[in-house]
């Protein structure tokens, strides 16, 4: 077998001296990718078919073959550390897109339950007489006091806190038959 030679070589000289390698060390690196990987022959063959590929690209850098073995097997190593880096990855982006998938639908079906919610409460409360409706959105909606309302309508207090207890009752019990 001839040694790699650090000057560059004729084309045929430096073909038959990579099929010889390949021939010597092919079978020592696809061993050592299927170790890596724990048997996984397509990993094993994509390593070692990249190893040597890479190995023709930097053909004219190695001085001798323990240049070229130590960079063969250094090569399988890394292919194998970027493979598993990159599957690592792709699994945590996988994870967390799933997780956020979840927590969008989640978010969505509350916000649609709150929307429907708040559809079916309006739709309640607009069923109301007219004072009630109008004591019971000031005091829910409009967050005034019993004091302000009962002002405001011209009414006593209460008035005012009998047409809320009222509405709430209603509610409650419209709630009840629904849910």
């Amino acid at each position: 077998m001839k040694l790699i030679r650090k000057h560059k070589q004729p084309v045929q000289d430096r073909r038959q001296a990579f099929l010889e390698l390949y021939d010597t060390y092919g079978s020592r690196i696809y061993g050592f990718a299927m170790r890596l990987s724990g048997g996984d022959t397509w990993m094993s063959e994509e390593i070692l078919q990249t190893v040597f590929m890479r190995l023709w690209e930097h053909w004219d850098n190695m001085n001798d073959h323990n240049a070229a073995l130590s960079y063969m097997f250094s090569t399988a190593k890394n292919l194998f550390l970027n493979y598993c880096e990159h599957k690592t990855v792709r699994y945590i982006y996988e994870e967390y897109m799933l997780q956020r998938h979840e927590e969008a639908t989640t978010e969505s079906i509350e916000r649609q339950d709150a929307i429907s919610l708040e559809s079916y409460l309006k739709q309640i409360v607009d069923n109301m007489p007219p004072m009630r409706q109008q004591v019971f959105v000031m005091s829910r909606y409009r967050h005034m006091t019993n004091k302000q309302i009962a002002a405001d309508l011209h009414i006593s207090e209460k008035t005012v806190e009998v047409h809320i207890t009222l509405a709430l009752k209603e509610l409650r019990a419209k709630l009840k038959t629904e849910l």
